[in-house]
């Protein structure tokens, strides 16, 4: 069993609160803190305490049959197939899609690294910590004709009516808002966001959502994405609730506190809010309007344990009670101890975990039982 040294990452959207706050340092702290990643990606690989403190990318390039097992190599490559995070958005995080793996693949043998920084996809589950609120998947046409309507913005009607007879309205209106020239995005996110005052004052889910438009317009104004935002499905979720979101689904994190794991890649194409590149093009070529986050609660697996359902083939979460056995021994697994105290033993030792605590179990650690209290969730491989 390695102990992990997660890595921090500051980037703008992220909280000077929740991060700091889970591991007991002082807060505010002097930047925002927007992911905490126990993994092997070799944007942020966390370190290890093995001689010399390797970080966790290099042990497992250094044998993967080793560490992950020879089945999990055959089936996923020589990388770890997964990525651990704590994810604390205190603003929107961009709107944006993740691709296929044919898709990046396919795109990175034409560009190299210029979009896709890998070969893989990018499904991601987030599990809310706390609430958690997020725009994810794509309205459908009727929808957004009835949102159009009730906003009475002349430009947001002439895109919609626009898209009314293609062969798929919503991806037409997406491209139709998106193509918006620069000189006109101000005018038409204010008129917007304006409307989308008026309309919060409804007592049903779009006036909901348009609040939630307004709130964002103070962090991010003119911004395209404002009127994107109204495309899409506006959702809380609430602690214990997770969202599976597999490639081709448009998505936006706002605000919130949660546990993400996903395949370990770094493939994002972005297409508002955000101060990062922007490829529309890319965007509207991946993105499938039908495609929409699917959301759940834990499963019982066995006593003691729940599995969150997901689409991947890279990743299963789990959420493991003291005094049971941890699953996936025939694989390499991720250990996170969010809140308490807890004792991970084997045949081969133990290693005391505390809050954020977190640890790496290769294919070679074998069963592995959990004591103590604390609220513990382990990432494994579907099928191993």
């Amino acid at each position: 069993m390695d102990r992990l040294t997660p890595v921090v990452f500051n980037d703008a959207w992220g909280s000077h609160v929740a991060i700091a706050s889970l591991q007991g340092r002082s807060i505010p702290t002097p930047l925002p803190e927007s992911e905490l990643w126990m993994g092997a990606h070799e944007s942020g690989p966390a370190g290890t305490d093995r001689e010399g403190a390797p970080d966790l990318a290099s042990v497992v390039a250094a044998d993967p049959v080793r560490e992950l097992g020879d089945a999990c190599v055959q089936r996923h490559g020589a990388r770890l197939p997964f990525l651990l995070k704590v994810l604390a958005p205190g603003r929107a995080i961009s709107i944006q899609v993740h691709p296929s793996a044919a898709q990046a693949s396919q795109l990175r043998a034409l560009t190299g690294d210029a979009v896709y920084v890998d070969d893989s996809a990018k499904p991601e589950l987030l599990l809310a910590v706390a609430p958690f609120e997020i725009f994810v998947g794509m309205r459908s046409a009727d929808e957004v004709a009835e949102i159009a309507r009730r906003l009475a913005v002349p430009g947001f009607s002439r895109a919609v009516e626009a898209a009314r007879g293609a062969e798929d309205p919503c991806h037409a209106v997406l491209a139709g808002v998106l193509a918006t020239p620069p000189v006109e995005v101000p005018s038409l996110t204010r008129e917007v966001v304006a409307a989308c005052l008026r309309m919060s004052e409804d007592e049903d889910e779009i006036g909901t959502a348009a609040a939630a438009v307004v709130a964002r317009a103070e962090e991010h104004p003119d911004d395209i994405g404002l009127v994107v935002l109204l495309l899409m499905h506006h959702r809380v979720l609430r602690p214990g609730e997770y969202i599976d979101v597999a490639a081709g689904v448009l998505h936006s994190y706002v605000h919130g506190l949660g546990i993400e794991v996903l395949a370990n890649s770094d493939n994002v194409v972005r297409a508002g809010l955000t101060s990062k590149e922007v490829n529309v093009a890319e965007l509207l070529r991946i993105v499938d309007p039908a495609a929409d986050g699917v959301a759940g609660r834990g499963v019982a697996l066995a006593d003691g344990v729940e599995v969150y359902p997901g689409a991947s083939d890279r990743f299963l979460l789990h959420r493991v009670r003291p005094g049971r056995r941890l699953p996936g021994g025939d694989g390499p697994r991720l250990v996170f101890c969010l809140r308490g105290r807890v004792l991970l033993r084997s045949a081969a030792g133990e290693l005391e975990l505390g809050d954020t605590g977190s640890a790496f179990l290769p294919h070679t650690e074998g069963p592995v039982d959990l004591e103590g209290a604390g609220e513990v969730y382990v990432v494994t491989v579907p099928g191993l």
